[in-house]
Order: C-alpha cells, then sequence, then structure tokens
C-alpha cells in the first residue's frame, strides 16, 4: 500500500506540471492551417502533397534540389538523378500519385526510381493475387522498364513498422523486395529532415512558417509535441527523491500489464454490453490474441482482434487491426462462415450511397471507423493515444462502449428501413 500512496503523490505532483502547462498552451498561438483545411491523419491530400511540394525541384518553394537532396541523404539513399531527367509525383503540375504510389522520383535516362509509400493509420490494401507493394513495383518494372536494381522502396508510417508480409510477397513474383524496403517514420527521420529544411528558409518567411505549422502535425501525430521546459519540469519530479523514482519505475515497469487489462476489460465489458442489447454474439476475441495485439511489437504477421455479431438479419463486424483505429462494418468475404444474404446487401448499397460516413471497399459492403475526431479514435498497440489511453478509465470505457453498440445498433435500424 506505501507504493501505491508514493504514486498517488508523484502523480499528483505532475498533474499540477501538466495543467500549468495547459494553460500557458491556452494563451498560445495554436492556428494552424493545415488542419482547418485537412484532418490531421490525411494521406493523400494533405501529408504526400505537401512533403512532394518540398520534394520537387521546380515546386513553388524556389529552392532547387536542397530539400531533396537533404531528405535522400537523411534516409541513406542512393538514389542519383539528373536534375533535368528528374520526375517527382505528385508535383505543382499534376497533383495525382503516379500509378497510385503515394510519393516518387523518377529518373528514366539513369533508369532509376524511389517509391514511398506512405501509411499514417491504414494497413495495406493487398489484393488476391498480389501485395500492395509488390503491385507498385512490379508496375515501375513492367510499365516504365525501371531495372529492380534501380529501384528503392520506402515505407513511412508514424513509428516505422513493417508491412505486412502479403505486401511484399503474396504473389512471390519479386522475391528481392522483401529484402528492399526500408521502414522510414514520422517520428524520426520525417521530423528530423523537417527541422534541417526549416534553417535552409530564413529569407523565406511564408515557407518557413509553413514548414514549422506542419512540423507541429506531425509532433502531435507522433506524440513529440511536449515541450523541453515541461519534460525537465517532469523529470525533476521523478528525480526529486527516492520514493519519485521508485513509483515511477513501478509505473513503467507494470504499464504493459496496464495496456493488456484495458484491453481486455474493453473486449469483455464490449460483449457484456452487446449481449444486454440482444445482440447474438458468433465470434469474439480469445486471451492469446489480446496479447498478440497489445504486446506484438512490429511483428511480420497480421494480428486482429475481431467481433462478429448480429441482430435479426444483419451480421456486423468490429475490428482492431495491428496496423489500424478500431473500426466496424459489414463484411461479405466469401471465405467467411457469416454470410450477407442478397436483399441486406442491396439495403446496405443503398444506406451507404446516401451516408458519405461510411466506406465501400473490396470484400466490405461499407465500414467507418469508431470515434469522432482523432483523439477519440482507439489504436490498442499505441497506449500513446489519447483515445486509446482514455480507456484505462473505466468511467471513459464504459462510455465509448455505449457509444459503439449504439451506432451499430442506429446503423441496423436504418438500413431495415430502405
Amino acid at each position: 500500500m506505501e507504493h501505491i500512496k508514493n504514486i498517488k503523490y508523484l502523480l499528483r505532483d505532475i498533474n499540477i506540471v501538466r495543467k500549468k502547462f495547459e494553460e500557458r498552451e491556452k494563451n498560445e498561438d495554436n492556428f494552424n492551417m493545415f488542419t482547418i483545411l485537412r484532418k490531421e491523419s490525411d494521406e493523400v491530400y494533405l501529408h504526400s502533397r505537401f512533403l512532394s511540394a518540398l520534394l520537387d525541384p521546380n515546386g513553388p518553394h524556389r529552392l532547387g534540389t536542397i530539400f531533396l537532396n537533404s531528405f535522400l541523404d537523411r534516409i541513406e539513399s542512393d538514389f542519383e538523378y539528373d536534375e533535368k531527367s528528374l520526375e517527382v509525383y505528385p508535383n505543382n503540375q499534376n497533383r495525382s500519385e503516379y500509378k497510385e504510389i503515394d510519393i516518387c522520383f523518377i529518373d528514366r535516362i539513369a533508369k532509376k526510381a524511389v517509391m514511398v509509400e506512405n501509411k499514417i493509420y491504414h494497413e495495406d490494401t493487398n489484393h488476391e493475387d498480389k501485395g500492395q507493394l509488390e503491385n507498385y513495383y512490379g508496375r515501375l518494372i513492367e510499365e516504365d522498364k525501371i531495372p529492380e536494381d534501380g529501384i528503392e522502396v520506402y515505407y513511412l508510417t508514424l513509428d516505422g513498422h513493417e508491412p505486412s508480409e502479403d505486401s511484399v510477397k503474396l504473389s512471390g513474383k519479386y522475391p528481392k523486395l522483401q529484402d528492399k524496403v526500408k521502414c522510414i517514420s514520422y517520428s524520426i527521420e520525417i521530423l528530423e529532415w523537417l527541422r534541417v529544411t526549416v534553417k535552409e528558409c530564413y529569407n523565406k518567411p511564408s515557407l518557413r512558417e509553413s514548414i514549422i505549422q506542419y512540423i507541429k502535425i506531425v509532433e502531435n501525430m507522433t506524440n513529440n509535441n511536449t515541450s523541453e521546459d515541461e519534460i525537465k519540469e517532469i523529470t525533476s519530479h521523478i528525480g526529486m527523491n527516492e520514493d519519485n523514482l521508485m513509483s515511477a519505475k513501478l509505473l513503467i515497469d507494470n504499464f504493459d500489464h496496464v495496456k493488456w487489462h484495458t484491453t481486455y476489460d474493453f473486449c469483455n465489458e464490449l460483449e457484456s454490453e452487446l449481449r444486454n442489447r440482444g445482440f447474438e454474439i458468433l465470434h469474439k476475441p480469445v486471451e492469446d490474441e489480446i496479447t498478440n495485439l497489445v504486446h506484438g511489437g512490429p511483428i511480420k504477421r497480421k494480428v486482429d482482434l475481431v467481433f462478429t455479431i448480429r441482430k435479426g438479419e444483419i451480421p456486423v463486424w468490429i475490428r482492431a487491426d495491428f496496423t489500424d483505429w478500431l473500426y466496424w462494418g459489414v463484411c461479405n468475404d466469401k471465405e467467411d462462415t457469416v454470410k450477407v444474404s442478397k436483399d441486406i446487401s442491396s439495403k446496405i448499397k443503398s444506406f451507404v450511397s446516401d451516408n458519405n460516413e461510411f466506406t465501400q471497399e473490396d470484400i466490405w459492403l461499407c465500414w467507418k471507423y469508431f470515434g469522432e475526431s482523432d483523439n477519440e479514435k482507439i489504436y490498442f498497440p499505441d497506449f500513446s493515444e489519447e483515445g486509446t489511453f482514455r480507456l484505462i478509465s473505466p468511467q471513459y470505457r464504459k462510455m465509448m462502449i455505449q457509444r459503439l453498440v449504439n451506432e451499430i445498433e442506429t446503423f441496423i435500424n436504418e438500413v431495415l428501413k430502405y
């Protein structure tokens, strides 16, 4: 009990620090044009386009190859090019992806290319016969006639995790690809590169301010937005005495267990709420799956927590993937034992055509992320995400579970009206 009492004192002191810096932040200038115009997690229209605008030597920054060269240096690329024959996509004249590749550099004369697959929260979109990276890699080889040895492949994510195995070797057509993929992250390579680019813009105030605002977005996404003063004060409190040191160590040593139990409790309480509302539980996660999802780290195999439920004629899948936020929807997978009737499928398609909050793709008749804002979205492998961390609170967890079940019930009732 003495340990618990000491932890309470430590958390009380850190809470005072947090509130002080939150109060200071209220008075700071937090206007950010990027977040006004686009969602923070918009991979294509925010991140890929802004990054490629900096990387393009002919971009509106008018600084030539300075940004591109510093980026290639930071990711330790061997890409060599002639500026006269270099093509960068997207660019100021053509803002579309090149053959669905998020960011691409090509020198057709030198027969060299760099492809960057940009993943913020989404998982790889693999097809039945080929993986996503295989698909893009193959297009550069077969359509652009770039030899394999002339192609570099980068997989850009928030934390530097690896692509799925299917993405790089589902078809088995390009055995070299798996070893060629280099994982880079917003939290390290992109942030460090952006901080270098700011220094190159000392005489271009508009460009410098744009990059500074974008850096703030990346810091927020990667949880690098705690000020140095705040970190120093927290460190000072932890190191103040032996009790505080041991209390902090106890929290750190046991936080993996806190994450596991929070995820386990969420699943159990969700199951209980669904049963109380009259849902039939067709499939639910088991303890080993929770362990793999929470403690798995950047493992290669795909790990999911899946609830398959049904009310009346409509089956619904609730999924927590290793590479994505918690989402739910109706799936029409031929291999799944739970089938969707033609009548219900038709009703869902009509409903989705009138509701743009849902997405239809591949085997999904409809799906959507749970959570009204990025701060509410749930990603169990990473408790640094605010929406996930708050689930430790039983009251907050209960509220979010009720909201999730309410959403699904409302969806079912609306679909049946069609």
